[in-house]
């Protein structure tokens, strides 16, 4: 019998901290503020993944969270709007 082995998640390739990202669950637009494992938070986060992003407005305001693996680079909104002509509402 052996040992069972975690699998370990896909390395996060996305933007980085204090760049610009899109977030497809909500269709929008922030600045990322911090990527973790959800291992390290301490209150519910309700995210399906192995990692929680924390994005907030880059003309401030409120900060959300998302499942790191929604989260990709602005581009990725341009090419959403070119299709769907608006953003996504929350």
């Amino acid at each position: 019998m052996g040992v069972a082995r975690m699998s370990r998640p896909t390395a996060y390739k996305g933007p980085k901290v204090g760049q610009e990202a899109y977030d497809t669950a909500t269709g929008r637009v922030g600045v990322l503020q911090d990527v973790c494992h959800v291992d390290d938070l301490i209150f519910d986060h309700r995210m399906s993944g192995p990692r929680v992003a924390f994005l907030r407005p880059a003309e401030g305001g409120r900060e959300w969270m998302t499942d790191a693996e929604n989260v990709k680079f602005p581009q990725e909104a341009k090419k959403r709007l070119d299709v769907y002509d608006e953003p996504r509402r929350e």
